[in-house]
């Protein structure tokens, strides 16, 4: 890690030469509580990092010396000194244990937040709690911003149930589960955790006058609705747009106690995350909520983030409790939509005692802005019916720490060695796609992402083939839903065949064989990536992506390509000795606007996002249309199962959001019906995007009937001739 100026305590220091054997002793391994302190320039001010209700489960390892600590470290150079806060040792055995209290209403569980245990930190930073609090430590938690002190809540999507206990942090900062189920009123010291399904009711609301959403939307290029700092008590001063790698927004219900600093901005385009469970983005832009908000109810102060991938960093400590695998996490802190400024000035406000007590308007503190819709419809059920996102390992149980692997927080045993993963792979939860021979070897319940080749049709319209794309002698049968059967079901789409596609759903059985059913997303798998997904892959990470050349770079040594469907966004191309007679623009200026396919490893070049070690870079297409384009009245006149390129002017939406009406240019009244597929929709559907009426369109398909018309029904792509769009072969 990078050089800081703090020092480690001896308690630390102890840790970290303690011997590679197991501890003899049960729960004596992981001992000392670690603490950072600056060696100069104290402020005096101490900030909690809390592991006492979650934080390390799943790939999760938000801890001051683990994938925190480049936010613990930012925070010791401003003067703080931070500690790590586990819970009370009741027994006084130096052991501070967790033990499961929802049903027995013991007093042994030592993993619990009390006033007297936080009042002398000024900051208490929750990171991702994935186990509901009790009454008193919700009071505890109050009664600490009573006294002036700030609360950082950092959530994550719904459904981040990263330990398999059917909680996620949205649910725990909230006060309720999703669910309604009766086994939600947990009673006792916890109370009524069950789904009020009203945006006004809930802990966080009453008291904060906000929630989390259960939404998961994703915009790794960085959400960039960034209110003034004027308006956000100087919050947002120097902060730049913030990655979202599946996340949840916040809806405020109290605009005196609450507002937003960082919205969806109407340029950017948020997308449902592909594992989410519902829509995951609700209602977009600034409706969805703040991404990034904080709360004045009171003399403390509170702050509110609905991501973790912004601030970690890629340095795990601990190994997984359910499995002991080594853990995942992003370097979001040094990631270009990294929240490194906004997190240090969240803190120092959260540090600064202030007089006020509401965002009323006056004295500079500006209101903020009540969310349309606080609680959609869908957030009032649980798509999970109470049952965690994924299956447990075998023997795992979350709520007995005597279960968790070695060298995982909380476990019985351990070495002490703190060693980080060298080779983080990025979007820690869930776990990355899967092959078909993996899903095969899958539990019943398992919910994953698989990618393979559609090889044949199932049950008639009903489902297909997946086959492993490494052993085409391993199928799996899928079950389609039903509006997934025009597109992927290879009878009713012949040219689904062949292709590689990404399958979520749950392994289960079909037709008697092994299958996969209750499919939530279905999708083609992408080829290339594009510029914007380039932009949002971690640095180091080879990667292969498809733009356009939209200038020279470094006279004859680079190139900068731009975004096909969006050229504000631009990554720089450092090209190979032999690369650039044929590539670059200053040796050559006809490879200028033309579409290349680039394979090399994601960097920075030039001081800015880059590709370096290009392996491979071929053209693909260019911006100039062939003379053999036919006109809809040429078309018109060809047989069913002719192969066409067609242009002309998008007049009118078809079938709702499934097709269009292309109208030809020259002559009133030709006409034809453009069926799009699934991917094509967001981009080309009138009914989603009514700009597009009246723009030229260059169509390449096969001429057969659709809604009994004729019609040009795509086979390789779809693309403007407009100059702000650009043809892509793949």
């Amino acid at each position: 890690m990078k050089q800081v100026n703090f020092k480690l305590s001896s308690v630390v220091l102890a840790a970290a030469i303690s011997t590679s054997v197991f501890a003899a002793q049960p729960y004596d391994w992981n001992n000392h509580i670690p603490v950072k302190t600056p060696t100069t320039n104290s402020n005096g001010k101490t900030v909690l990092f809390d592991v006492s209700h979650g934080g390390v489960e799943g790939n999760a390892d938000w801890v001051i010396d683990g994938a925190f600590s480049d936010f613990a470290d930012a925070l010791v150079n401003e003067g703080y000194t931070v500690k790590e806060y586990r819970g009370v040792d009741l027994n006084n055995d130096g052991k501070i244990r967790f033990f499961d209290d929802r049903t027995s209403q013991s007093n042994q569980n030592e993993a619990v937040i009390s006033y007297d245990a936080i009042k002398d930190a000024d900051v208490f930073v929750l990171a991702e709690t994935n186990r509901p609090f009790t009454q008193s430590e919700q009071a505890a938690l109050l009664q600490f911003v009573a006294d002036g002190k700030g609360i950082f809540f950092i959530a994550d999507h719904y459904d981040a149930d990263r330990n398999l206990n059917t909680w996620d942090a949205t649910e725990v900062f909230n006060g309720y589960n999703r669910s309604d189920l009766a086994k939600y009123n947990l009673g006792g010291e916890y109370g009524d955790w069950r789904n009020p399904k009203s945006a006004d009711m809930g802990w966080l609301a009453e008291n904060f006058g906000i929630r989390f959403r259960f939404n998961a939307a994703d915009y790794k290029q960085g959400v960039s609705g960034i209110e003034s700092a004027s308006k956000t008590e100087g919050i947002t001063l120097g902060v730049t747009p913030v990655l979202m790698a599946a996340g949840a927004t916040l809806a405020i219900v109290d605009e005196q106690k609450a507002k937003g600093l960082v919205y969806f901005s109407p340029s950017d385009t948020p997308a449902k995350w592909r594992h989410a469970k519902d829509d995951g983005l609700y209602f977009g832009g600034r409706n969805e909520g703040p991404y990034v908000a904080i709360s004045k109810a009171g003399l403390g102060k509170a702050a509110f983030i609905g991501d973790s991938s912004p601030i970690e960093d890629a340095t795990p400590k601990y190994k997984r409790q359910d499995n002991g695998n080594s853990k995942k996490t992003y370097p979001g802190w040094t990631d270009r939509g990294n929240a490194a400024v906004l997190s240090v000035n969240i803190i120092n406000w959260l540090a600064t005692p202030e007089s006020y007590q509401y965002f009323d308007g006056t004295n500079g503190h500006a209101s903020g802005e009540v969310t349309p819709v606080p609680m959609a419809l869908q957030e009032m059920s649980d798509p999970n019916n109470g049952q965690p996102w994924g299956t447990p390992a075998s023997g795992f149980d979350a709520w007995n720490t005597d279960s968790y692997k070695n060298n995982s927080f909380n476990a019985p045993y351990g070495s002490g060695q703190t060693n980080p993963d060298p080779n983080p792979d990025p979007e820690p939860t869930p776990d990355g796609t899967i092959s078909v021979a993996q899903a095969l070897a899958a539990s019943a319940g398992s919910k994953f992402a698989v990618l393979g080749k559609v090889t044949a049709e199932v049950n008639g319209i009903y489902g297909l083939l997946l086959t492993d794309t490494a052993n085409a002698s391993l199928s799996i049968n899928v079950k389609l839903e039903s509006a997934q059967r025009s597109d992927f079901n290879p009878q009713l789409n012949p040219e689904i065949l062949g292709q590689s596609v990404i399958v979520t759903g749950t392994r289960d059985s079909y037709m008697g064989e092994a299958g996969i059913r209750y499919v939530s997303d279905i999708q083609i798998a992408p080829v290339a990536l594009s510029v914007e997904q380039a932009l949002a892959t971690a640095e180091g990470n080879e990667i292969e992506l498809v733009g356009r050349v939209k200038s020279a770079l470094n006279d004859i040594y680079a190139l900068v390509l731009e975004d096909s469907q969006n050229p504000t966004h631009t990554i720089n191309v450092k090209l190979e000795s032999h690369q650039r007679a044929a590539f670059s623009p200053q040796l050559n200026p006809s490879i200028l606007d033309s579409t290349l396919v680039i394979k090399g490893v994601r960097s920075s070049y030039m001081s800015a996002p880059g590709i370096r070690e290009v392996s491979e870079i071929q053209t693909v297409g260019t911006t100039t249309e062939p003379s053999s384009d036919m006109s809809v009245a040429d078309v018109l006149a060809l047989n069913n199962g002719s192969a066409v390129v067609v242009s002309g002017k998008i007049t009118a939406a078809v079938n709702d959001i499934y097709a269009l009406e292309l109208s030809d240019a020259t002559v009133v009244g030709n006409k034809l019906y453009i069926k799009l597929e699934a991917a094509q929709r967001d981009a080309f559907s009138p009914k989603l995007n009514p700009s597009l009426i009246g723009k030229s369109l260059r169509v390449e398909g096969i001429k057969n009937d659709y809604m009994s018309h004729p019609d040009s029904k795509r086979h390789f792509c779809m693309f403007f001739v407009h100059s702000l769009f650009h043809k892509l072969h793949f």
